[in-house]
């Protein structure tokens, strides 16, 4: 088992910070939210939903994108900041919710540059990790897995290795 636990740590970071900047910014359109709402502590996303007409699959598509944001929100939180060696939640609200510069929020935590990219590319990839059970969480497994696995073979070797397990 501990080939799962061998990632690509600068492939994840760069695959989590697309997801990031580019699909979980069509699931907060889709469902209505802003990237405000992430930081707010009611976003349960535990929607209903049914079968029906047109309209309704639209209510039912915006549900689903709801359960992505809040799985993102989830992960985002849990991720660690109990000490300033591992601020990584501080990282990703700053830089992927509030839109700070990396430059500023290195300066905020204390770090230079060098140092503040090779924390962000660590918290990146504990989100990688984490996603995969606030998925489960909130029934999005079919959202992308984020982890890529040193001499990877296909973009979800890792998750698929999870699952035959």
């Amino acid at each position: 088992m501990s080939f799962m636990l061998e990632i690509d740590a600068q492939k994840t970071a760069e695959r989590v910070d697309r997801y990031l900047k580019h699909d979980f910014e069509r699931y907060l359109r889709l469902s209505g939210k802003h990237r405000t709402d992430i930081s707010s502590p009611s976003l349960s996303g535990m929607p209903g939903g049914s079968n029906g007409n047109s309209q309704e699959n639209k209510v039912i598509e915006g549900a689903y994108a709801g359960q992505v944001v809040a799985a993102v929100a989830a992960t985002i939180r849990n991720c660690s900041d109990y000490d300033e060696r591992k601020p990584y939640k501080r990282i990703l609200i700053d830089y992927y919710i509030k839109g700070m510069q990396g430059f500023k929020i290195a300066q905020k935590i204390g770090y230079s540059d060098r140092q503040f990219a090779n924390k962000k590319r660590l918290a990146l990839c504990e989100f990688a990790d984490r996603f995969e059970y606030w998925k489960l969480v909130f029934k999005v497994q079919d959202q992308p897995c984020l982890q890529v696995p040193k001499n990877a073979q296909s973009m979800h070797a890792t998750c698929r290795a999870k699952e035959i397990l």
